[in-house]
């Protein structure tokens, strides 16, 4: 399991977390478990110009309480 603190960002219509380019999971489709302030959910990491992310559906954001701008801890783990 790996954990990084990051910023909940927004970008057109999509809310994501960045994954950190050293993380583990820095590669396209890997399959995730995902756990921010207690919720966890299963996903797969997107890549677009070299970098990673984690897309944060409306019903995942409510269910953790968090929204763009918030600072959060997230936890992967490999499925």
């Amino acid at each position: 399991m790996s954990s990084f603190e990051t910023i909940v960002q927004t970008e057109d219509e999509g809310v994501f977390v960045e994954l950190p380019p050293d993380s583990e999971f820095a590669s396209a489709r890997a399959p995730v478990t995902v756990t921010i302030n207690g919720v966890s959910w299963e996903s797969t990491v997107a890549a677009y110009s070299g970098r990673f992310y984690l897309p944060l559906r409306k019903g995942i954001r409510e269910m953790a309480r968090i929204a763009p701008g918030d600072t959060v801890t997230v936890e992967l783990s490999g499925r």
